[in-house]
């Protein structure tokens, strides 16, 4: 393949992190499995050419070359979209300021720990009254 990224999070030497990326390292695995034998190798652009044209694919229309390439689009994703638990929680936790903020515009009292909040605070979203 022609991701060093890739290549290396299926051999384990690095870790997936972003939840889309986990779930198509699990269906690779998975893949993998049926293979008596398999290596994954990072091979650079430069010397396959192949995946070079196959990655630049993708973001050209191809509507011009039907006639002499065979080009097939996959209209799913391999892998399905993760669902989402609501979470109860009795009473305060890390969420309530967040809450407080988004709800109320209210902030802690000092002013690093108010601009903390609001930066942490871009990252959600109220969305039928939960977090």
């Amino acid at each position: 393949m022609d991701s060093l990224l890739v290549a290396n999070q299926v051999k384990g030497d690095y870790e997936a992190k972003d939840n889309k990326m986990i779930e198509y390292l699990k269906k690779t695995k998975e893949l993998l499995q049926s293979f008596k034998e398999a290596e994954v190798v990072h091979i650079s652009r430069s010397l396959n050419k192949k995946a070079d044209v196959l990655s630049k694919l993708a973001s050209v229309a191809f509507d011009h070359l039907a006639k002499d390439v065979k080009v097939e689009t996959i209209k799913q994703p391999s892998i399905m979209e993760e669902m989402v638990a609501s979470v109860e929680t009795p009473g305060p936790c890390w969420m309530t300021p967040i809450l407080r903020y988004l709800r109320e515009g209210i902030v802690p009292e000092d002013k690093q720990g108010a601009r903390r909040l609001r930066i942490r605070a871009l990252q959600y979203e109220i969305i039928d009254g939960a977090l």
